[in-house]
């Protein structure tokens, strides 16, 4: 991969997302010409963006919700409900995020996970908030239950 290009991609996606401006028609795009193994690629990018944006580390992982709920609305990353936080997970709820917001209420359907984007993100920020490796999934994505929110699992992984 080029390291440069990349870089100057999350760059471009940092300051866009401090704007609120969308980043979302890129991702559609490249999967609508690509198709879904870009899953893979856009988890990869979310990850690398969530552990260069600036977080702060935490001590206490009872801070993590709280923390993840300013940089979600910081970011404009779309609005968020946590709905679990345990010393092994984080699950939310986040709606109006980039890869969907302009595709709800459209009529459009997936098959798949379709936010691979976020669940990288938020591996990402939360792995640097808590200085310990994470993984995350989309539990449930919008464009396939009709819901207004995709769920998301953050795991962190201890061994």
């Amino acid at each position: 991969m080029d390291r440069q290009l990349l870089s100057k991609i999350l760059a471009q996606m940092t300051k866009n997302l401090k704007d609120g401006k969308s980043i979302g028609d890129m991702k559609v795009g490249a999967l609508l010409a690509l198709g879904h193994q870009l899953e893979a690629i856009f988890y990869y990018l979310g990850h690398e963006l969530g552990t260069i944006l600036k977080v702060k580390e935490l001590k206490d992982p009872n801070q993590i919700p709280d923390e993840l709920k300013n940089l979600i609305s910081d970011y404009k990353l779309g609005e968020v409900e946590i709905t679990e936080s345990t010393g092994e997970i984080v699950q939310l709820k986040l709606r109006n995020h980039s890869s969907i917001k302009d595709l709800i209420n459209k009529g459009i359907k997936t098959t798949g996970s379709f936010c691979s984007f976020e669940a990288g993100l938020l591996a990402g920020v939360v792995e640097k908030m808590s200085d310990v490796h994470c993984f995350a999934q989309e539990l449930e994505c919008s464009l396939q239950s009709g819901k207004n929110y995709c769920e998301f699992m953050v795991v962190y992984q201890r061994e």
